[in-house]
């Protein structure tokens, strides 16, 4: 005689119907406004959604964001998880697949992927949410507290199921509809998108470039990065003593005159980091050294010399007149690296 299933087996079983159940209400209610080979409206295109998760895309999203010839020419490939944190198998989706192909495509800034999230709190919030899966990035998550996603593409795919995925190209048509999907599959489907998009979605990155003013030990950077097809919203200054900062046009006072490795990082509203900009910079004001930085042998010019005085300083052959200007990059130690920067200071000048 077969002995009785466990409770267990059952309450699995009565939730897995319970979301069969729900899933036909909502595909009733939410029947498709788009098929495969649609384009979405520019309406809808201008709905905004708030970002409650993720790096970029800052307070909101909107499809028309991702739309090149609305945005200013910077095109995407869009994957959309359409999910309700009281869905299992959504829950299974974001534990296995969606922080996957996130961290697939974090490099390439005209793949956006993100999900579309419902019923927040029922029983997960946003950040719980995003921290289901076990990629290395932070997942792009909307709020979609209207079921705007549902009634837009039929409430998940052609077997009318939860969770829904949903592909968009570069033009705002519908590729592909689908239900639980593995990441090989998502990302198969990227990768095609990717393709028929072609150079559109190959987009230039920002490019880093600053000039400065001194006054004394003070500079002030006058930042000039360019764009040609997205906005830089984060800057990345290293002074070269030390110091950082991520203003734009920051003022930065040096509390000793020398020559310093001055670099900027930008990046834009999509993630995509830019090219990078340095330049030596010398400074001429008073210092307490009494020596320019990397200027051990005190005769006013970077040369072999002094070089050669912080290579014996480093092995304790020798001390230079001017020691305290050692320290080329002040780190706070004087080693390899601050002979490298006289170096590179040398065949800059």
């Amino acid at each position: 005689m077969k002995g009785a299933e466990p409770l267990s087996f059952y309450k699995t079983k009565m939730i897995k119907n319970i979301t069969i159940y729900v899933s036909i209400i909502f595909a009733l209610l939410f029947s498709a406004e788009y098929d495969v080979g649609d384009t979405v409206d520019l309406d809808d295109q201008d709905q905004r959604f708030t970002v409650c998760n993720g790096e970029h895309f800052d307070n909101d999203l909107s499809l028309a964001d991702l739309n090149g010839d609305l945005n200013g020419g910077h095109y995407f490939v869009t994957w959309i998880d359409v999910s309700a944190t009281w869905c299992p198998p959504c829950e299974q989706m974001a534990e296995s697949v969606t922080g996957v192909v996130e961290d697939e495509w974090a490099d390439n800034p005209n793949v956006v992927p993100f999900t579309s999230l419902s019923d927040l709190n029922q029983p997960y919030s946003c950040a719980q949410w995003g921290n289901l899966g076990s990629g290395s990035n932070e997942p792009l998550i909307v709020h979609d507290p209207s079921y705007k996603f549902m009634g837009w593409f039929g409430c998940c795919g052609a077997a009318e199921g939860w969770p829904s995925t949903v592909f968009i190209n570069q033009d705002m048509e519908v590729v592909y509809k689908g239900n639980y999907m593995n990441y090989m599959e998502v990302n198969y489907i990227i990768e095609q998108m990717l393709d028929d998009c072609g150079d559109d979605c190959i987009s230039p990155p920002p490019m880093a470039l600053f000039t400065y003013e001194i006054d004394a030990l003070t500079v002030s950077f006058i930042d000039l990065s360019v764009s040609e097809t997205s906005t830089i919203v984060d800057w990345q200054w290293d002074f070269g003593d030390g110091s950082t900062s991520q203003e734009q046009f920051p003022v930065h006072t040096y509390s000793t005159a020398g020559t310093f490795y001055v670099t900027l990082d930008v990046s834009d509203q999509y993630g995509a980091d830019g090219l990078q900009y340095w330049e030596y910079i010398t400074l001429e004001g008073e210092s307490s050294c009494g020596s320019d930085a990397g200027d051990v042998t005190g005769d006013g010019t970077l040369n072999i010399l002094d070089i050669v005085q912080v290579a014996n300083y480093i092995l304790g052959t020798s001390t230079p007149d001017y020691a305290c200007a050692a320290d080329m990059n002040a780190d706070g130690n004087v080693n390899i690296l601050d002979i490298v920067q006289i170096a590179n200071a040398i065949l800059d000048n």
